[in-house]
């Protein structure tokens, strides 16, 4: 079949637009239905969130806090035992030079960082550099 030809018979094809409701469906309806069948939705939809939320959010989070909350113990009681073998101090970090690099000069308000935290930061006012 030609081009041509295909394209006649389409033209001569009733089109559907796609529609859900077509012109007698509109006139039957009113608006009290139509937010009915809103309210409905939104109810039913609300119900699902929820016990998503419950169901499924609530006990993600509390499995994920307690295996947190393991591995946070273990890695305190690592840098413990660490400091037990060490006199109470944890060993110097090696001074690489590929490590705390400041390239541009100091901060204003030293060489460590604005949240600097001298237990778990090296101090880079003690380095060489």
């Amino acid at each position: 079949m030609s081009m041509i030809a295909r394209r006649a018979a389409l033209r001569a094809l009733p089109r559907a637009r796609g529609y859900a409701n077509t012109t007698a469906d509109l006139m039957t309806t009113n608006w009290a239905d139509k937010q009915a069948a809103l309210r409905s939705h939104a109810a039913e939809t609300a119900a699902l969130w929820r016990r998503i939320s419950f169901f499924f959010c609530l006990p993600a989070i509390a499995v994920t806090a307690l295996w947190v909350h393991k591995v946070e113990t273990e890695h305190a009681e690592h840098q413990e035992h660490i400091r037990a073998e060490h006199g109470g101090e944890l060993p110097e970090t090696p001074n690489y030079e590929y490590l705390n690099k400041r390239s541009s000069g100091p901060y204003p308000w030293g060489m460590n960082s604005l949240f600097f935290n001298p237990k778990v930061n090296k101090d880079l006012t003690k380095t060489d550099e």
